[in-house]
């Protein structure tokens, strides 16, 4: 049976330690097993988290999977959300001749999910991931990036400045942002895919009423709708396709379902998502050095990464930190949620888990 637990449903703030102060493991077993008893949450999802949990207060780093009869997708909420618990209840007692207590900060941490006090009062930063995550968005590099250019003027290397701008756009929180970031970071560039995205939007078949500048939602949305079927869609838009690299990832199926009379959502992902998958590539190509730029600004985060990850049958825990990683860039959008969210980064896993935050 599925739909047993939604989103954000086992998330620090629902057990109510999420109020920026310490709290001992001893503190977090009795909120948190409280808690869950009490939440009306199904047995079945009671018992995925207390079998974490418990698995968790043993410091086990790799022990066997055990969803029970929840469905893929409520177990992985289950490993998202509830995860953020278990792994710091993992730490403070993998590390309790190091950690006295965690806290889990007040509001939403643009990277920061909790953060562990050592026996001297200091504080270490965490991100918690299940798998490989959600991304982090890249708007939380903005400040370090915006430091680095106006400290380092001088010294900062001119390939980084493309990059930066690219990032700048696509980082923008203005209103309608996530929608209008991809599209100005290849207004930007002046990208194959910009160059072809206007041209196709002054089509005179599709009635759109672009003629310059960027392009509106209603006019992107007009001119699919006025492609009428898949096989136009493919007609019209090759040039396009092509342009961005699209052409040769497109999802047909989803593409076919999207252009199907009744499908109630919105279509202009189909135009819209193509350009922001073309931002990733340009990201992603080590000669724009955009990768290199981001590397140097999340080195700089003195953050470690916590993955509780599905290997197999097994439920694996490493940590990972910043600033000894290389990351790329992604994105959570696409063509049936064009705005699904800003571009984000995700860590490379290949390095070694770190060794020295053991004591």
């Amino acid at each position: 049976m599925s739909g047993q637990v939604k989103n954000k449903q086992l998330i620090p703030t629902a057990f109510g330690i999420a109020d920026g102060n310490e709290v001992t493991l001893t503190s977090l077993n009795t909120k948190v097993k409280s808690k869950l008893k009490s939440m009306g949450l199904s047995p079945a999802v009671v018992s995925a988290c207390e079998y974490l949990y418990d698995h968790a207060l043993k410091g086990d780093s790799s022990f066997p999977t055990n969803p029970g009869t929840l469905s893929k997708e409520d177990y992985n909420i289950v490993l998202k959300d509830f995860g953020e618990v278990t792994g710091a209840a993992w730490l403070l007692q993998s590390y309790s001749k190091k950690y006295r207590a965690v806290k889990f900060p007040i509001g939403n941490e643009k990277l920061i999910d909790y953060m562990l006090v050592t026996k001297q009062g200091l504080v270490e930063k965490f991100s918690a991931k299940a798998g490989q995550g959600g991304k982090p968005s890249i708007t939380s590099l903005m400040p370090v990036i915006e430091e680095l250019i106006t400290t380092s003027q001088a010294t900062l290397d001119i390939k980084l400045a493309k990059p930066s701008w690219v990032i700048y756009h696509l980082s923008t929180e203005e209103k309608n942002g996530l929608y209008f970031g991809p599209l100005k970071a290849a207004q930007y560039l002046n990208s194959d895919g910009w160059v072809a995205l206007t041209k196709l939007l002054k089509h005179k078949d599709l009635k759109t009423g672009y003629t310059s500048g960027l392009p509106t939602q209603a006019q992107m949305e007009t001119a699919v709708v006025n492609m009428g079927t898949y096989e136009n869609l493919r007609k019209y838009t090759k040039d396009f396709y092509d342009a961005t690299g699209y052409s040769s990832t497109i999802n047909v199926e989803v593409s076919k379902r999207i252009m199907g009379k009744g499908y109630d959502r919105v279509r202009y992902g189909l135009l819209h998502y193509p350009i922001t998958a073309e931002m990733v590539k340009w990201l992603n190509t080590s000669t724009n050095h955009a990768q290199a730029l981001l590397n140097m600004t999340a080195n700089t985060l003195n953050i470690q990464q916590v993955y509780m990850d599905l290997k197999g049958t097994s439920i694996v825990y490493s940590v990972k930190a910043f600033s000894d990683a290389e990351f790329k860039f992604g994105s959570p959008s696409s063509a049936p949620y064009p705005t699904n969210n800003r571009m984000g980064f995700t860590m490379n896993k290949s390095p070694q888990p770190i060794t020295r935050i053991k004591e």
